[in-house]
């Protein structure tokens, strides 16, 4: 496991100390003040400067590896934190440190930005709203009282103009069903209502709204006896023509995992994990139309299991799955080579299960993760300044 410089872990426990005085003093209540927590240290193996923003004595964690967590112009992170009691959405300014809570007693783990950069999209209830980070004004988007047979579940995936998303809901009569929603129109269109096993990892293309994609449930990539067609990892919904196809097939002897489209629209990448086993494994990607299957870059050693594309489809960042031994690595897409900026050393595979789960900025100069390497089972929220690293590479 990294070990943190002496310096580092002075002013951790200091930290610590101030948040368990302030808990104390507030008995329980949220943190209203604009307190920074951060600690930057150098990461001891790479030397790359690290920022822990979050030090407060309860779970804290960035939202999953698709979900942006960045303004746009790279003033604040956002995260959810659980330092009241329950889960609540947090934004950090990243230029002092601050944190100042976004919503207040809405039990939220599911939130991203939305896509106008300003504002971070999450349902409360049967509504859907978005929060201006930056002012922490509120706006309703849509009311789904009376139209949905169950609560909507909130989905962070939208098109790049903020019109359309996804939200599924889970009841006893219809079973799962999934729907796109247009936020302007106020429309909801059912895409697909499964009884039995569900589905799961449901995106909406970044710049076409007709086509969708979801991870079928039961998952039999793994049955080799099968023909192609009927082990995909991804199934394509595509609203215009009306049809529901496989999409994303992994070669006999490898199986798909987190996938997700690329921010342009144009491809959709994940991790290609050979089977049985797990490495060699590859970032890949497909087309539109399925085709163009490439591997952009290959590991034979570590477990590279979460990541995304950067918004200008240069880079890809992506974590690794060896609980307590786990390196935070760049990919360059174009050059195929790799570099390792941190090491997380999240628990992952224990009761614990705090995933790495790391994205990019919109700029693409920072990168947001979570690690539980300082206290176990305490999961805090950590940036990586890149735009130096990717300028010298």
């Amino acid at each position: 496991m990294q070990t943190k410089t002496s310096i580092q872990i002075v002013l951790l426990a200091g930290c610590l100390l101030m948040n368990a005085g302030f808990s104390k003093q507030n008995e329980g209540k949220q943190q209203e003040s604009d307190i920074a927590e951060w600690i930057k240290f150098k990461d001891g193996k790479t030397g790359n400067e690290v920022w822990q923003l979050t030090t407060y004595d309860a779970p804290s964690e960035a939202f999953y590896f698709y979900a942006q967590s960045f303004t746009s112009d790279d003033r604040y992170a956002i995260f959810c934190s659980k330092r009241s009691g329950i889960w609540d959405a947090y934004r950090c300014d990243l230029a002092t440190g601050a944190i100042v809570p976004l919503t207040s007693g809405e039990d939220l783990r599911r939130a991203c930005m939305y896509s106008d950069g300003r504002s971070m999209a999450y349902i409360s209830g049967w509504k859907y709203y978005k929060v201006d980070v930056h002012t922490l004004e509120r706006e309703e988007l849509f009311d789904f009282t009376g139209k949905l047979s169950a609560p909507p579940f909130f989905r962070p995936s939208f098109t790049r103009d903020g019109r359309y998303t996804l939200v599924y809901t889970r009841d006893e009569v219809s079973g799962s069903v999934l729907y796109r929603v247009d936020l302007v129109a106020k429309e909801i269109l059912p895409l697909l209502e499964v009884k039995t096993s569900g589905f799961g990892h449901e995106q909406i293309n970044p710049v076409n709204p007709n086509l969708i994609t979801y991870a079928p449930s039961p998952d039999t990539q793994n049955d080799m006896r099968l023909p192609m067609e009927e082990r995909p990892r991804a199934r394509l919904i595509n609203v215009e023509e009306g049809t529901n196809t496989p999409y994303l097939i992994a070669p006999y002897g490898f199986r798909a995992t987190h996938d997700s489209w690329s921010p342009l629209g144009d491809r959709y990448f994940f991790f290609e994990k050979t089977q049985p086993g797990w490495t060699p494994v590859s970032i890949a990607s497909i087309d539109l139309q399925g085709k163009g299957y490439t591997r952009h870059y290959t590991d034979d050693t570590v477990r590279l299991g979460h990541g995304a594309v950067s918004a200008d489809g240069e880079w890809f960042i992506t974590d690794s799955q060896q609980s307590y031994s786990n390196p935070l690595m760049l990919i360059n897409l174009k050059g195929g080579k790799s570099k390792i900026l941190c090491w997380p050393d999240a628990s992952v595979n224990t009761p614990a299960r705090v995933h790495v789960h790391p994205n990019f900025s919109t700029s693409g100069d920072y990168v947001i993760y979570t690690s539980d390497v300082v206290k176990a089972d305490t999961a805090q929220v950590y940036v990586v300044p890149i735009g130096h690293i990717k300028d010298a590479w």
